[in-house]
């Protein structure tokens, strides 16, 4: 009989729960005297995965979340983490509960129970993970949870320690489309020096697309359409990457400004006969496949980039052409501007439009052209929704989605 082993798909809910402290002591029916339940904080201030910071696993105050498959016998996880009380004026008796070991996983959490968390005090905790039996079957999520209450201690004096800073998100909404002050569709988001327009939402998953393009690839500097390789490229978003820029005249003619920055092929001949080196004719990909692009690679770089700046990012990838069409782009009229048909270079109340921020950079999608093998789906910043061929190399660039949840 073979024997298949799978991944196991680990999650972790820590949760801090607070004992009431309100009593109540009456003197002559008059004075109350009540504990002060605002001051008693404790929370979860720092948390590293495998070794490694990761306080984007801190979702808020009291609940740490991760995702991690196992499947090797004797492989393990280990997840750190820091709680601190932050009150000033209580201690905190720390209990804890956690999931017991399982048949295929061994499970062990330390952290002192037995001492009180003074005020202002961290305390560190260790909770880890390790497959102890081969599984075979179909791929299962397994849940453990760890719940750690606090429960109140009086002081008699109040403590003049600093307690560990609260772990903050990393993003900040820099342009609040409808003020009310949380992420919306149309809203600019940032993560240190990246900035994403949000085009969709559904319950906690957020897409947005780059502001603007990556700096990387090269620059068409005039109608010759020479490209220069960019010395010195970042691979993150710039402003003057844009890839092709300009109007469309009243003529239909397009008005062209140089340079283009930031432009790169879809692909390459060479990374196209690369990937079919030794493949049999019929499983051949075919050249606008994504999976094997020179553009995956530029978003596969930026993704790591982004992981560094701890964003909590589930996915980062291209746009598809299915994406442009939900948030207005036509297809059948080659257009992502509202009230312009591109298919015949006219003005066409019918085209409903896509949000401008969708066509303010020139960009490839990832999705291909279906008629013709060479030709992916891409976006002009005069807000044409068309197609081009793959080795195209000086009018397109590269703007990454990313997907959170």
């Amino acid at each position: 009989m073979k024997r298949r082993s799978v991944l196991l798909l680990g999650m972790l809910f820590l949760m801090v729960g607070f004992a009431a402290v309100t009593s109540t002591l009456v003197i002559n029916g008059n004075a109350r005297i009540a504990s002060n339940d605002d001051d008693f904080d404790v929370y979860f201030s720092a948390s590293f995965e495998n070794g490694k910071k990761r306080n984007s696993l801190i979702k808020d105050d009291t609940h740490i979340v991760f995702d991690y498959d196992i499947s090797m016998v004797g492989e393990t996880y280990t997840l750190e983490y820091d709680v601190t009380n932050g009150s000033r004026e209580y201690d905190a008796s720390v209990s804890i509960n956690c999931t017991n070991s399982t048949e295929y996983l061994g499970i062990t959490n330390e952290f002192d129970e037995e001492t009180n968390l003074l005020a202002t005090e961290t305390r560190k905790g260790t909770l880890k993970i390790e497959l102890i039996k081969a599984y075979v079957g179909e791929t299962t999520d397994v849940e453990v949870s760890c719940e750690i209450v606090g429960s109140a201690v009086s002081r008699e004096e109040v403590s003049d320690g600093t307690p560990a800073d609260k772990v903050k998100s990393a993003w900040e909404i820099t342009e609040d489309n409808d003020n009310n002050g949380e992420v919306s569709v149309g809203d600019l988001i940032t993560l240190g020096s990246e900035s994403f327009y949000v085009y969709n939402i559904e319950g906690d998953n957020v897409s947005a697309i780059a502001r603007y393009n990556l700096h990387v690839g090269g620059t068409t500097m005039d109608s010759s359409y020479t490209v220069t390789p960019i010395e010195n490229p970042t691979g993150l978003q710039d402003p003057s990457a844009r890839g092709a820029v300009g109007e469309v005249k009243e003529n239909g003619n397009i008005d062209e400004v140089f340079p283009f920055i930031g432009v790169v092929p879809y692909t390459t001949e060479e990374k196209y006969n690369q990937a079919s080196e030794g493949v049999a004719e019929e499983n051949k990909l075919k050249p606008n496949d994504y999976s094997i692009s020179v553009i995956k690679e530029y978003v596969d770089e930026y993704a790591t980039k982004l992981a560094e700046l701890d964003g909590e990012i589930k996915t980062t990838r291209l746009i598809t052409k299915e994406e442009l069409e939900s948030v207005g782009c036509d297809p059948n009229k080659y257009s992502c501007k509202a009230g312009y048909n591109y298919n015949n270079m006219t003005e066409d109340a019918r085209v409903a439009g896509a949000p401008e921020y969708m066509y303010t950079t020139s960009y490839w999608t990832s999705s291909p052209y279906a008629e013709i093998v060479e030709n992916v789906w891409s976006v002009n910043s005069i807000g044409n929704f068309d197609n081009n061929n793959v080795n195209n190399d000086n009018d397109l660039g590269v703007r990454p989605a990313f997907f959170k949840t």
